[in-house]
This record gives structure tokens, C-alpha cells and sequence, in this order.
């Protein structure tokens, strides 16, 4: 469902009935103030009859002939609105508005609804100098003077539910105005078109989500120029291994001395060894892309792994490889990422250093961190190199070993998204890479 379709569904039914809601107060209270207007002219037709009874026959008191000059006036029936009366002080009636209709006298204080003749009547009594004046209307009457009033003044609500109906729509319509423009403009856009979203004069709402969409796209727009330089380094390094293979193979297809194929065969053996091997860390700085889950690791634990898997290369070069630790050190990371950090650090000190050399694998804390080192007695990295080493295929100069110059850009990698730091302080032998996780890693 769209959001015009879900703003809609919620916004004009509670529309309506809010408006039905208002309507109704607005009903009874104009009925209420009806009835009240209708009470207090009930009560000024009461006070006004003890003043004048001019308009209506006049009953003679007891002895008294009546006055053959007074007109007697009949009011209409169907126009009929009040009846009044006065009794005096004996309870004889004296005057009557409508003697056609002729009320009982009730008796009320004040105001009362009684039922007479099959009717409801809405009276007013009250006692004034020794008389009783009583003034009645018709239920019926008082309803529908109250009903047609309030009935005119429901038409401006009436009036209102599609005036406000077609204002929500158009203002939703016109809300959603910069989404389709977002929208339009990202539908034409090329594969390859990464530039931001412009947010200026956006509504505050949907700038937020341009904002947003604009460094999703500067991320992407990273991501991919880190993908386009990792492809043409490792077409550059891939070309050059692969076109020594070519060569060894010729040398050796042409080759009739057996020396001169054995040396070439030798080479076409490291050759492949490299390749395999720079094939293999293509391979794991892809996988470094992928978010793995993280665990409470045991540093100390993956160490001696890791020793215990690398220890037949270093024997093979006399290496003497060991571990230094105080005990269990827990980390929180992706075990299998850690594992490869560590084998690269191992596995380049060995290729690196001399035959009958030392690697030190520790394992300590401060205050701040856990710390993992890996120290070698080796040649050890120039001043100058320290900081380029960490860049996809770095060879430093003068290296002989086979390699591809991912080793510390992959142990880079997997530390920063472990948010630790990585560094190459100046050590006591050749080369000391350090890692510091942070405390609550």
C-alpha cells in the first residue's frame, strides 16, 4: 500500500468522525441552548401577563358582569406556540390566552414537564401577589423550533467533511511532491551514478531521508572505487606472476640442458607457490568485506593454534617459534578473522627473517587493552616504509621472499573492524607488530 493510500485510510475516517463527533456536541448544545432561550421566554411571558392581559379574554370575578367591550381573540391553533393563565388568590381562573386550550393549574414553582391530553408540556408557574400565573408550551413545538435550528447549524459541518476530505487529499498529495522528485530523478539515473540527492528546500522529513540516501550513495561511491583500485592492482600483480609462468614453461619446452630446466622448473615452482598464495589472499580480502559473527575469543587459545599449525614451516627453517602469555586473554571478535590475522603475522615473520632465526608470539593487558604481538629477529622494515607497508600489495624494496604484499593490509583490515589498532613499533630485534584491542572488545 502507498503512504498516500495510508495516510487516507487513517486520516479520513478519524476525519469523519471527528467531525461527526463535533457535529453532534454542536446538535445538543444548540438544542440545549434552544430550550434554554425557549424556558426564559416562558418565564418573561409569565412576568409580562401580570402587566397586561390586553389580547386575551378576561374571566370576571365572582359578582362581576363581564365587559361586553372587550374583544375575545382566538389564536390560530396551528400557529399556537404558548397558553397562559392567572388564577387569583381563591383559585378561580381570571384570565386565560387561549381558551380553547385551557391547562389545569399545576400547581409548579418554577419550570416542569407534564404530560396533558396526550401531550408533553413544558410549564412555568409562579406566584405573584397573591395570584398564580402558569405559562405552557407544546413539547412538540419547543422540538421542532430546537431542531430546525440546530439542524442549520449543522450545515456548515456538513459543508465541511468534503471541503476537509479534498483538503487532505490535495495536502498529502502535494506533501509527497519531493519523494516522487527523488524518486524520478534516481529512476534516471545511470548504473554508474553516484552523485548526491539535492536537499536544499526539501521538508525537513524527507531531507533526512535524502541525507541519508546521499551517504549510503558516498559509501557505495567508496566502495566501489576500493573495488575498481583492489581489480587493477590485482590484474597488475596477477600479470606479472603469470606471465613469468609463461616464460618457464617456453624456457623449459626449448631448454635441452638439463640444468638450465631444472633452474627453470625451480622457478616455475615459485611461480605457482605465489600465485597460489596471492590467490589465496584475494580470496580472504574479499572475505574481510563480509561481517562475520562475533564472539568472546580467547587470544591466548588461538595462539597456540595458530603456533601449532605454523610450526613445520618454521622447523623447516630452523625457526624457533613460541608464545609468551599469562593465561586466558578474551577478546570480542570473529574467531576464523582473528585466526587469519595472526597466521599472516606469523607466516610473514617466517618467510622474512633468516634460517635459525626467532619469532616471539605475546600475549599481555594495561589498563586500556588487551595486546597481541608478533616480534622477529629479522631484517625488520626501513623508517621510510613503515607506513606504506600497510597498502595492498607493498613489496618493500630489497625483499626476496615470495609474497604479494597483502599480508599487513589484510592484518590491517581485520583489526580495524575489530576497532583495534595496529602499529609497527621500534622492537628490540627486527620487526615488532603490536595490536591493541581495546578494554570491552
Amino acid at each position: 500500500m502507498s503512504i498516500r493510500k495510508r495516510l487516507l485510510a487513517w486520516l479520513l475516517p478519524g476525519l469523519l468522525l471527528a467531525v461527526s463527533l463535533a457535529g453532534f456536541a454542536i446538535y445538543r448544545e444548540t438544542l440545549e441552548g434552544v430550550s434554554r432561550v425557549q424556558d426564559y421566554a416562558l418565564r418573561q411571558i409569565a412576568y409580562s401577563m401580570e402587566y397586561s392581559n390586553r389580547g386575551a379574554p378576561r374571566f370576571p370575578e365572582e359578582g362581576e358582569e363581564p365587559d361586553n367591550e372587550q374583544d375575545e381573540i382566538i389564536p390560530d391553533n396551528d400557529n399556537f406556540e404558548y397558553a397562559g393563565e392567572i388564577w387569583n388568590h381563591a383559585g378561580r381562573l381570571t384570565l386565560a390566552s387561549n381558551p380553547e386550550w385551557i391547562l389545569p393549574k399545576f400547581g409548579l414553582n418554577g419550570f416542569g414537564t407534564i404530560p396533558w391530553h396526550g401531550r408533553k408540556w413544558r410549564v412555568f408557574g409562579t406566584s405573584v401577589k397573591g395570584e398564580y400565573i402558569q405559562v405552557a408550551q407544546p413539547q412538540i413545538s419547543r422540538s421542532r423550533a430546537a431542531a430546525g435550528i440546530a439542524g442549520q447549524a449543522l450545515v456548515p459541518i456538513l459543508i465541511l467533511i468534503p471541503a476537509l476530505g479534498l483538503l487532505t487529499w490535495f495536502g498529502i498529495s502535494y506533501g509527497l511532491k519531493p519523494l516522487k522528485r527523488i524518486a524520478s530523478d534516481l529512476d534516471q539515473r545511470g548504473a554508474d551514478s553516484l552523485q548526491p540527492i539535492p536537499v536544499k528546500s526539501l521538508p525537513e522529513e524527507v531531507g533526512l531521508l535524502a541525507a541519508a540516501l546521499n551517504a549510503l550513495l558516498e559509501r557505495l561511491s567508496d566502495s566501489f572505487k576500493l573495488q575498481k583500485n583492489f581489480i587493477a592492482d590485482a590484474a597488475h600483480e596477477l600479470r606479472t606472476p603469470l606471465t613469468a609462468l609463461m616464460l618457464q614453461t617456453e624456457i623449459m619446452s626449448r631448454s635441452r640442458d638439463e640444468a638450465e630446466a631444472a633452474e627453470a622448473f625451480r622457478k616455475l615452482q615459485q611461480g605457482i607457490q605465489r600465485s597460489s598464495r596471492l590467490v589465496a589472499q584475494l580470496l580472504t580480502m574479499a572475505r574481510l568485506e563480509e561481517e562475520g559473527n562475533f564472539e568472546s575469543v580467547d587470544l591466548d587459545a588461538l595462539s597456540r593454534e595458530v603456533i601449532g599449525d605454523l610450526e613445520p614451516l618454521a622447523q623447516a627453517k630452523c625457526i624457533d617459534l613460541g608464545l609468551e602469555s599469562g593465561g586466558a586473554a578474551f577478546v570480542h571478535g570473529n574467531r576464523e578473522a582473528l585466526r587469519t590475522m595472526l597466521a599472516n603475522l606469523v607466516d610473514n615473520a617466517i618467510r622474512y627473517i633468516q634460517e635459525e632465526g626467532s619469532i616471539d608470539v605475546r600475549i599481555g593487558r594495561d589498563e586500556m587493552s588487551t595486546i597481541l604481538e608478533v616480534e622477529d629477529d629479522g631484517p625488520g622494515i626501513p623508517e621510510e616504509e613503515r607506513e606504506r607497508v600497510f597498502d595492498r600489495f607493498y613489496r618493500g624494496l630489497g625483499s626476496n621472499a615470495i609474497g604479494s604484499g597483502l599480508g599487513l593490509s589484510i592484518v590491517k583490515g581485520i583489526a580495524e573492524s575489530h576497532d583495534a589498532l595496529v602499529s609497527l613499533p621500534k622492537g628490540s630485534k627486527g620487526l615488532l607488530v603490536r595490536v591493541e584491542f581495546p578494554e570491552g572488545s
